[in-house]
């Protein structure tokens, strides 16, 4: 093997000389937060200085969790962390001093020595609990403990980094359902958005033990938003575990905290007594590596690097202000660049101008696209309801949690812990409204509830009551929906309590009580394995309620009106109907209108067809998918996308046509735009989707005027008429209209 480098890093020309009263001699390592130094004292005692970037120190709220990171590493103490020798958070460059802890992290060690012996990984788990146990009697939880935040030294194991760490029961600097650690090592609950507590230390520390006697993560690898799917709802990976060390980290892993055993508790059951030897069971390439740490702390430092030729040639003090190097390394593998935040359940990076690349290969001949107003990086499920609108906020399902953001600027506002599925919230646009967290299976109430949903944060207990109760229906299935809600009225679609019935529900929200019911077809068994609702639309039309429902591996598509107040079915009528099901069918006061075969109004009055459009009309190569796409309506004109033809624009009551898209059929089949997404009208514009991203056809030209090139899957139309929301695999962007 070859030798391994230094663990020694020579001193930038912009480091400076002095910090904190210790001279530096090294860089030990640098990420998107700061820098850590290796330093000596006025004293000759040699540490590892911490140090925060000066752009960043500058947020105040940083400042506080470095300020708590050095308060938990003296809680920890010397014996299971890094002993501190000195910190000044409030300093031009914020710094931390601690004991320049000799060894590896325990990745590195795997990755020198494989994985450890099963008494190796007793007595490091046994340490470690013991280290967790000590925080955790002084009220503090680590939220972000593994592999690489574990030193392996002759002595034992050491926690280091509290980056993340905070007094139980804290909410000041963790919204709630903020999900923040490391995806691979997190507890479901975390996962969640819910409390972490000394339970989800324990769950964490199971998966740094597995990966310390397997060599793996116990949920593998992979983007975030698998991870914390894996983590919430798949069993761990205990393969290459020693037999005797599976049922007690099986338990450690347990999806619910109360199964799990307190630090104590597993302590003792890994190894029952503290005992010496640490280093006698670690392999030989991870004993070299501490001598070889122990003798560079006392060899010369590598020289200072030069300064670039254009750049200023001699270190300086540090100050306030002073520009730093920028570094583009995962910090911890929680951020990168200072930017990526674990909040909302999702991995989030909020902007205020165009991300790069969004202009990208502009077509020439059309028209620039206009720069974003904001967009919000997140793991977006694609295939969960579109966003809701409820007064100027955005509410949406943004990776583990729903969240809901300022609709003018995309500033996150709040997040709803333990609501993972958008279709479990509901609104009137002026209220938000959810169903009550799922009972577990010991719990007493297991009736569905519906409360208000407050948009501004509350402490925990000042929630209001449940402004609906029905236990005549499962509150404990994952699948039961709120349709929507109109005035006093909220639509539901639920299980029967004592059968597999499956009803769409009215309940007035002023009296508590159900309205009326009638029997709608449930989830399929696709939908109940893969945690998607059935396929049931509601929503409030003049004469009462128009109910959209069909069975996912279907093309039938069952349309009825009902009576608002009595729930009497008014008159029904069977389409057929292939690809997407709209999230708010296309309606006007006389007309509904559908988009399959032909472009058709069924009236509201009875459900008969008022005009049929495109019979044998030729739309271009579409198969045998669906001709006409989902449509919209506004202003007496009915827009849908006809085949690959582009935009047809169509008079709402005769439907007679006004114009349609000139599209060169030498780029139709690129440009055309989806017909699974309905286009979004304006004054002057209509906005919709295809491969390439969003198109803009201008309506006194009908031609596309610009395109905004994204991944987009779905479109929305902001209420106030000003912004379209583009969702796309992991963004949601706003973008002015016109």
């Amino acid at each position: 093997m070859p030798p391994l480098p230094s663990p020694l890093a020579p001193l930038t020309h912009d480091d400076p000389v002095h910090l904190g009263g210790h001279r530096l001699l090294a860089r030990l390592g640098s990420g998107g937060m700061g820098t850590v130094y290796l330093a000596r004292s006025a004293g000759g005692r040699t540490v590892a200085l911490k140090t925060v970037h000066t752009r960043i120190a500058a947020d105040t709220a940083f400042r506080t969790r470095f300020r708590l990171e050095s308060d938990a590493a003296r809680v920890i103490g010397d014996r299971y962390g890094a002993r501190v020798f000195g910190a000044d958070p409030l300093a031009p460059t914020p710094w931390l001093a601690t004991e320049y802890v000799i060894g590896p992290q325990l990745d590195e060690a795997v990755r020198l020595g494989g994985p450890l012996a099963q008494a190796s990984v007793r007595k490091l788990g046994a340490d470690l609990a013991r280290a967790l146990g000590q925080l955790h009697r002084s009220d503090v939880v680590h939220r972000d403990l593994k592999p690489s935040n574990v030193m392996v030294t002759a002595d034992g194991p050491k926690v280091i980094d509290f980056g993340i760490a905070r007094a139980l029961g804290d909410e000041r600097l963790t919204s709630t359902g903020a999900a923040a650690g490391t995806p691979a090592f997190m507890s479901p609950e975390q996962a969640g958005g819910l409390d972490h507590t000394p339970a989800g230390d324990v769950f964490a520390l199971a998966g740094v033990l597995v990966f310390a006697a397997a060599g793996h993560g116990p949920f593998g690898g992979g983007r975030p938003a698998d991870l914390l799917y894996r983590v919430r709802y798949a069993e761990p990976d205990l393969g290459g575990v020693p037999a005797a060390l599976v049922p007690l980290l099986a338990r450690c892993l347990s999806k619910d905290p109360s199964l799990r055993p307190s630090t104590d508790e597993l302590a003792e059951l890994l190894a029952p007594c503290e005992s010496a030897g640490f280093a006698d069971g670690l392999p030989e390439p991870v004993l070299a590596d501490i001598a070889r740490r122990a003798a560079a702390v006392w060899q010369a430092p590598p020289p200072r690097l030069a300064a670039p030729a254009d750049g200023p040639g001699t270190a300086v003090e540090a100050r306030p202000g002073m520009p730093r190097r920028r570094f583009l390394a995962w910090s911890g593998g929680a951020a990168a660049a200072g930017t990526a935040l674990a909040a909302g359940g999702g991995w989030w990076a909020w902007r205020g101008s165009r991300p790069d690349g969004a202009a990208k290969k502009k077509n020439p001949a059309l028209q620039p696209p206009p720069e974003p107003l904001w967009w919000v990086d997140a793991v977006i499920p694609l295939t969960l309801p579109e966003p809701l609108f409820v007064g100027g906020a955005l509410v949406a399902a943004m990776g583990i949690t729903v969240a809901a953001l300022d609709a003018g600027t995309g500033m996150s506002e709040m997040d709803f812990a333990g609501y993972a599925d958008r279709w479990r919230v509901g609104t009137d646009g002026k209220v938000l409204y959810g169903l009550g967290k799922r009972a577990t299976g010991t719990a007493p109430d297991k009736a569905v509830t519906v409360s208000a949903l407050p948009l501004q944060y509350v402490e925990p207990g000042e929630e209001a009551p449940p402004r609906l109760r029905l236990p005549a229906y499962d509150g404990t299935h994952v699948l039961t929906q709120i349709l929507g809600a109109s005035g006093d009225t909220v639509f539901l679609h639920a299980k029967s309590a004592g059968a597999e019935q499956w009803w769409v529900v009215a309940a007035s929200l002023a009296s508590g009580k159900e309205l009326w019911r009638q029997p709608s077809a449930g989830p399929t068994a696709q939908q109940v394995r893969v945690e998607r609702p059935a396929l049931v639309r509601l929503k409030a039309v003049r004469g009462g309620v128009l109910l959209w429902q069909r069975a996912e591996d279907r093309d039938a598509l069952r349309v009825s009106l009902h009576d608002a107040a009595n729930g009497t079915e008014r008159w029904s009528a069977a389409l057929v109907a292939p690809g997407a099901t709209p999230e708010q069918p296309a309606t006007d006061d006389d007309h509904v209108y559908v988009g399959a075969a032909t472009l058709q109004a069924l009236r509201l009055s009875d459900g008969r067809p008022a005009w049929s459009f495109g019979e044998g009309r030729d739309v271009g190569l579409v198969g045998g998918e669906r001709r006409y796409g989902l449509p919209t309506v506004r202003d007496g004109v009915v827009y849908a996308v006809e085949g690959t033809r582009g935009i047809v624009a169509l008079d709402s009551h005769t439907g007679a046509e006004r114009w349609r898209e000139a599209i060169p059929k030498t780029s139709a089949a690129q440009s055309a735009p989806s017909r699974e997404v309905a286009p979004v009208a304006t004054p002057n514009h209509v906005y919709a989707l295809d491969a390439l991203g969003v198109r803009a056809v201008d309506l006194s030209t009908r031609r596309l005027v610009w395109r905004y090139e994204s991944d987009a899957s779905a479109l929305t139309a902001d209420p106030s008429g000003t912004r379209l929301h583009v969702r796309g695999k992991s963004r949601m962007t706003a973008l002015p209209m016109t």
